[in-house]
């Protein structure tokens, strides 16, 4: 079985605001996921559900 991979996944209300989560997940549907889960986790299920979408996912390198 293959190791998961880090994906930086990044969700946007605002041009001004922005939440970064940083997860373990085998591809960029699984990072999303998991990604807004902590979102809800953070802000609340409502406010994520109505003011956010993704406005970004790519993987992590080792260097970053």
């Amino acid at each position: 079985m293959s190791k998961p991979k880090e994906y930086r996944v990044s969700f946007i209300p605002y041009d001004t605001l922005q939440y970064d989560y940083v997860v373990e997940a085998k591809d960029e549907d699984e990072a999303f996921d998991k990604a807004q889960q902590e979102l809800r986790f953070s802000i609340g299920y409502d406010n994520a559900k109505h003011n956010f979408e993704c406005s970004n996912i790519k993987e992590v390198n080792d260097d970053e």
